[in-house]
């Protein structure tokens, strides 16, 4: 699950306060959703959250979490298709581009998915920035791919 400390963007001004409450308190209803293992129940909040940010939304670091948590609770439902579309657009936000977490989460989507050169890529460029750690606590299957030939 991606991190909600900052909901600024650190070029430029902080959301109005309205929609910062409203963005929180959604966004936390969706964390309660996802550490409750309710992945459905935190879709509609995210992407209320989402449709509240000012255009133009990939400019604003909740635009970055706010999707990687949508992608986290696409993933827990195993739709690895808007997993990956969610991820992407997380990467699309400050701070997204390059991030170890969401480089895994597009490879194994692309993995599952059978899409297996975005996969080796996706899951390489998180390996050398995390090693082997960062696939600690997720299926060793992700990581015997990446070492395979495949």
């Amino acid at each position: 699950m991606m991190a909600s400390n900052d909901l600024e963007d650190d070029s430029g001004p902080g959301l109005p306060d309205d929609i910062y409450e409203q963005v929180t308190a959604l966004a936390e209803k969706a964390n309660e959703a996802l550490e409750s293992d309710r992945p459905s129940a935190a879709i509609e909040p995210l992407q209320r959250a989402l449709d509240l940010l000012p255009a133009p939304q990939h400019e604003w670091e909740a635009w970055t979490w706010l999707n990687g948590s949508l992608g986290e609770a696409y993933f827990n439902l195993s739709d690895f298709k808007m997993a990956r579309i969610s991820f992407l657009d997380a990467m699309s936000g400050p701070g997204g581009e390059g991030n170890p977490y969401l480089l895994l989460r597009v490879g194994q989507s692309a993995f599952e998915l059978g899409e297996t050169a975005q996969a080796k890529q996706m899951l390489a460029q998180a390996h050398m920035q995390e090693g082997d750690e960062l696939f600690s606590d997720e299926d060793p299957k992700y990581l015997a791919f990446l070492r395979s030939d495949r």
